[in-house]
């Protein structure tokens, strides 16, 4: 229990207990409590990613037990959440701490699903006190110290809970409607689960999967000319390549615009062999090239996967035993 009277402390909410650590060391808050930090007038807690999750059809109405196309499609007038089996008892500390303070950081990712999980605690139990948003991406001690410098308005932020509000419902509307639709309609007794993610990414999945089980190579010909030039470097030599006419390049089954005719090819080789070649346009362009971003997690395992071979949860385990070490100042006697 917060050992301080009623609605004296602020509370920071934050997505997951490993944020919620890292955040509250700079606060101060380092008394260890059941699901919270507590510092001085600062609470930190968290969510263990959602906490809640939308209700089925048949907690709003008993009938959509039984499934029947006649009911379809099941439209919520007043969308409903309950709490996860999981994680109910940190969803319980949250509520006696919202109780019991007078303000609430939102603390959780920097992003539509970060702020989704914290308002929707906030809206199911109501809260009504102010609240502010914590902005960071980085949980390093400058990154940390910077955000809690520069706390923000949530209403800066709140179009991004509409948002995740509305892919939420979306997920639901669609794969509550159209796996009972498909499933009914196929009448052999095994599910059709249909997702609004899910059944397209699966789709693209099996398309290019059929295109590569009938795939049937063609050969094709490319024309390389190598030109000497008259204001070149010395032995350099300038390399074309011959652009198919659409009038060869058309035909059943050639959208790449490739010569197919290998008769056709030599002829061009024939024609231009000892030629003169005359440039008759040319464009330059100034192009700036920005240094490369650092890895984010899902670029750093891509990467060791292709390289060493590593598996995503390995990259994961060594990207986290990494720590930050401050380097001394060299004393005078060091130079």
């Amino acid at each position: 229990m917060v050992k301080r009277a009623n609605n004296t402390f602020e509370l920071y909410l934050c997505e997951k207990p490993s944020q919620g650590r890292d955040i509250a060391r700079i606060l101060g808050a380092n008394q260890r409590n059941d699901g919270y930090l507590q510092g001085d007038k600062v609470v930190v807690s968290w969510c263990i990613g959602h906490l809640l999750e939308m209700i089925p059809p048949d907690e709003y109405d008993s009938k959509y037990k039984r499934w029947s196309l006649t009911d379809l499609p099941i439209l919520p007038q007043d969308w409903k959440m309950s709490a996860k089996k999981s994680t109910s008892k940190q969803l319980t500390v949250l509520k006696k701490l919202l109780k019991r303070s007078h303000s609430v950081v939102i603390a959780t990712d920097a992003d539509r699903e970060g702020e989704t999980i914290a308002r929707e605690v906030l809206d199911y139990f109501n809260y009504t006190g102010s609240t502010r948003r914590l902005w960071l991406s980085a949980l390093d001690t400058v990154s940390v110290q910077r955000a809690l410098k520069a706390i923000r308005p949530s209403i800066e932020t709140e179009p991004l809970y509409h948002s995740g509000l509305a892919r939420g419902r979306a997920d639901w509307l669609i794969g509550m409607n159209l796996t009972r639709a498909f499933t009914l309609l196929a009448n052999d007794r095994q599910v059709r689960s249909v997702g609004r993610v899910q059944t397209p990414t699966l789709a693209l999945i099996v398309n290019r999967d059929r295109e590569i089980s009938h795939f049937k190579p063609v050969p094709y010909y490319e024309i390389l000319a190598y030109f000497k030039t008259n204001n070149g470097i010395a032995g350099e030599l300038l390399e074309t390549k011959w652009q198919v006419p659409e009038q060869i390049s058309a035909g059943q089954g050639n959208e790449q615009k490739r010569c197919l005719d290998k008769q056709i090819a030599q002829s061009v080789i024939d024609r231009c062999q000892n030629q003169q070649g005359l440039v008759t346009t040319a464009t330059t362009a100034r192009k700036k090239q920005p240094p490369p971003l650092l890895y984010n997690l899902s670029g750093l395992q891509q990467e060791a996967s292709r390289r060493w071979g590593y598996g995503a949860q390995e990259v994961l385990n060594l990207a986290q035993s990494l720590k930050i070490r401050e380097t001394e100042p060299k004393r005078s006697d060091d130079f």
